[in-house]
């Protein structure tokens, strides 16, 4: 990112401790966001995975037809039978009648966010440690403890992409050293125009 011509240089990277004396003490650098390089690893090490939303849905669409209501009314109910919500008496009594189904679609809810997690986990020390062969396997044998505190940074720097930044001020533009001035590279080849 250093090679990148900026007007406005990225404040420099603070290292986050994380660990204690059990686990080991890791330090990480916080850059303010997730990059593209740690999107793509979670992108990559989840690819093969089946989306919970799309088995969640044909829960539904079976729930659906089965009671004679609506995909949406169906999903509703699919939904907050898996995250524990309240639903009114007589949702209740179809959630009920398809308490093993929506059981199911819980666990694959549970074992989803789990696998994002670790998707996560290994994307930041894979990226930000240096370690292009870091699998999902190794972040699974990580202290619990140590895991948790890499995901909370993850979700720092996913949080702080949300965040809005104030804009730059003509005294930010001022304090940046003067632009170098090089002449234009020449390619050898002559100018259209000549």
């Amino acid at each position: 990112m250093s090679k990148l011509p900026f007007v406005v240089a990225p404040r420099t990277p603070e290292l986050r401790r994380v660990g204690n004396e059990v686990t080991g003490v890791l330090e990480i650098p916080v850059l303010g966001g997730i990059t593209v390089g740690e999107a793509a690893v979670v992108a990559e090490l989840l690819a093969n995975e089946q989306q919970a939303f799309v088995q969640g849905a044909r829960i539904a669409d079976a729930i659906a037809k089965e009671e004679n209501i609506t995909l949406s009314e169906a999903f509703h109910i699919v939904e907050a039978g898996a995250f524990g919500k309240e639903l009114e008496p007589a949702a209740d009594e179809i959630r009920t009648r398809h308490a093993e189904r929506i059981a199911e679609i819980t666990k694959i809810y549970a074992t989803a966010g789990r696998r994002n997690m670790e998707a996560t986990v290994t994307a930041l020390l894979r990226c930000r440690l240096n370690l292009p062969h870091w699998s999902t396997e190794d972040t699974r044998t990580m202290h619990e403890v140590l895991f948790n505190g890499v995901l909370e940074l993850a979700r720092e720097e996913q949080d702080a992409e949300n965040m809005v930044s104030s804009p730059i001020t003509e005294e930010d533009l001022k304090k940046q050293p003067p632009e170098t001035t090089t002449p234009p590279k020449r390619t050898g080849r002559k100018s259209s125009t000549t």
